[in-house]
C-alpha cells in the first residue's frame, strides 16, 4: 500500500498552485485528476481551446487555468477569500500567486489597475460602485505555457496519477485511507480536495458520507451585451476596462468579463450553448464592447440551480445549439436613439424575440440597470446594442471550513472553487497557497 504525506485531489488551479509550495519541502506528494495530463489534453484541444467543445477545456492539468488566464487580484469579486482570512491577508497570498507567475514568465504581460477614483466618485453619484481590481491578463498562449513550465518542474518533485478516480476516502485520527476506482488503497497524513466546481458530481456521494455541512448555491445568469467600443469611452478614459455594481430594491446585478475591441463567441458546456466574450488580443480587434451582466439568484440545492439552468438555456437553444440575440431598442422602447451600426461579431448568432425564450425578470432587470447607465454616462444607450442569451456563472454551494479551509474530518481540506468560497483564478490559486503553507507549519 502507497503511503504519501499529502495527496491532492484534482490538478486543477488550486490544486497545482498548492502542489508547487509542497514541492519545495521533502514531503511525498501525490496528485491525482481524473482527466489527462497536459500533453494530452493540449493535444486533444487543439489550436482553439476556447471554442473548443470537449471537456478538455475544462478538465486536466491546469484546469480553467490555460484558458484565456485572466488574474484579477481583488477582494472586491471573485470570492470571499477575505471572510476567511482578512482583507490584507487575501491581497498578499493573492500577491503571491502574481509572483510565482511571474517566476515562470507572467511578467510577459503588465499589471494594470482598473481603479478611477474620479470615475467612482461619478459612479456613486448615481448609484453605482465601481469594483476594482488589479489584473494580468496573460492570454491562452503564455497560460498555457506556464502551466507547461509547471509541469516541468514539478514532474521530479511529486508524483502523478491522471485517468484516475478515488471512490472513497476514510479517516481515523492518524491518517486518512484513499480507496481508487480500481481498489488500489493509498494512505497519507493530508487531503487536499481540490476539484473545482466541475468535480462536483464527484465530491457530493464523498461530502454526504463524511458529513460536510453544505450553505446555499448561488447562480448567476444575464445576457451577454454587445455595444459600440465608443459608447464607454467617458468611463474608460483611464482603464482598460471596468467593473459596474448596481443593486436596487429587487436585484443586484455586475458586469463581468469586458471586453473592448472584442467579440462574442459561443461557449460549450454540459450540452449548454452559450454568448461569452473573448479579448481582442486572442482574436482581433473589433468596433465593439462586449460584457455580460450577472444577476444572482441563491438556491437551497445545488441541484435546484443547476436544474434552473439547465431549463432557461435549453429554452433558448432549442436542441439545436442557438445563441438568440435581440436590438435594444426592439426589447424596450425607452432605448430608441439609434446612432452606431453596431455589427454582431456573433455571426451564428440568430436574432428573435427574447420575451419569448428569456425569463422575463432577466430582461426587466438588464434594462433597468442599462437606463441607470445612462445616467452615468451622460447620453443614452443606443438601441442597436445587441443582447445575446444567456451566459452563466455556476457556484459550488459553500462547504463550512475553518480559516485553513479544513473540514471537521481531521487533515482533511476543501480548497479552490469546490469549496464554495473561491470563484476566480486568482482566489483559487491563493487557496491553494494558504493550504500549502498552512500543512508546512502545522508539522514542523
Amino acid at each position: 500500500m502507497a503511503r504519501f504525506d499529502v495527496v491532492i485531489i484534482g490538478a486543477g488551479v488550486s490544486g497545482l498552485f498548492a502542489a508547487m509550495k509542497l514541492a519545495t519541502t521533502s514531503k511525498r506528494i501525490l496528485v491525482i485528476d481524473s482527466a489527462k495530463p497536459l500533453n494530452e489534453r493540449l493535444s486533444s484541444l487543439g489550436q482553439d481551446i476556447a471554442s473548443n467543445q470537449t471537456n478538455d477545456r475544462y478538465l486536466g492539468f491546469g484546469g480553467l487555468g490555460i484558458s484565456e488566464g485572466k488574474y484579477n487580484f481583488t477582494n472586491d469579486f471573485g470570492g470571499d477569500l477575505a471572510s476567511k482570512i482578512g482583507n490584507q491577508e487575501s491581497l498578499l497570498y493573492q500577491q503571491k500567486v502574481d509572483q510565482l507567475l511571474c517566476e515562470y514568465g507572467a511578467d510577459k504581460k503588465a499589471l494594470y489597475n482598473t481603479f478611477d477614483s474620479e470615475l467612482a466618485k461619478r459612479a456613486d453619484q448615481v448609484g453605482f460602485k465601481i469594483l476594482s481590481t488589479k489584473t494580468r491578463h496573460l492570454g491562452t498562449r503564455l497560460s498555457t505555457a506556464i502551466f507547461q513550465e509547471f509541469a516541468n518542474y514539478l514532474s521530479s518533485k511529486v508524483e502523478f496519477a491522471f485517468n484516475t478516480t478515488v471512490s472513497d476516502i476514510d479517516f481515523s485520527a492518524q491518517q486518512l485511507l484513499l480507496t481508487l476506482a480500481n481498489q488500489e488503497k493509498i494512505t497519507t497524513k493530508k487531503v487536499i480536495i481540490a476539484v473545482g466546481r466541475s468535480g462536483l458530481n464527484w465530491l457530493e456521494p464523498i461530502a454526504k458520507k463524511l458529513a460536510f455541512n453544505y450553505e446555499n448555491t448561488r447562480l448567476d445568469l444575464g445576457f451577454r451585451i454587445e455595444m459600440h467600443n465608443k459608447q464607454l469611452a467617458s468611463l474608460l478614459q483611464k482603464v482598460d476596462e471596468t467593473k459596474l455594481y448596481f443593486k436596487s430594491e429587487n436585484y443586484s446585478a455586475t458586469t463581468y468579463c469586458m471586453n473592448p475591441n472584442g467579440r462574442v463567441i459561443a461557449k460549450y458546456q454540459d450540452s449548454m450553448v452559450m454568448p461569452d466574450g473573448q479579448n481582442c488580443n486572442e482574436v482581433g480587434h473589433s468596433a465593439n464592447l462586449n460584457f455580460t451582466l450577472f444577476i444572482p439568484t441563491w438556491f437551497k440545492l445545488r441541484s435546484d440551480a443547476d436544474n434552473y439552468l439547465k431549463h432557461t438555456i435549453a429554452k433558448i437553444n432549442q436542441q439545436q445549439g442557438i445563441i438568440a440575440a435581440q436590438r435594444l431598442a426592439d426589447i424596450d422602447a425607452r432605448f430608441h436613439h439609434r446612432k452606431h451600426h453596431i455589427e454582431p461579431t456573433l455571426s451564428t448568432a440568430i436574432f428573435t424575440n427574447l420575451s419569448t425564450i428569456a425569463p422575463a425578470n432577466y430582461l426587466h432587470d438588464t434594462c433597468d440597470f442599462l437606463s441607470g447607465l445612462e445616467k452615468l454616462l451622460g447620453e443614452p444607450i443606443d438601441g442597436n446594442t445587441i443582447l445575446y442569451a444567456m451566459d452563466s456563472k455556476s457556484y459550488a454551494p459553500v462547504i463550512k471550513t475553518d480559516q485553513f479551509f479544513l473540514t471537521q474530518v481531521p487533515n482533511l481540506y476543501v480548497i479552490g472553487d469546490c469549496s464554495g468560497i473561491t470563484s476566480s483564478l486568482s482566489q483559487a490559486a491563493a487557496s491553494g497557497l494558504l493550504v500549502a503553507d498552512h500543512i508546512v507549519k502545522s508539522s514542523s
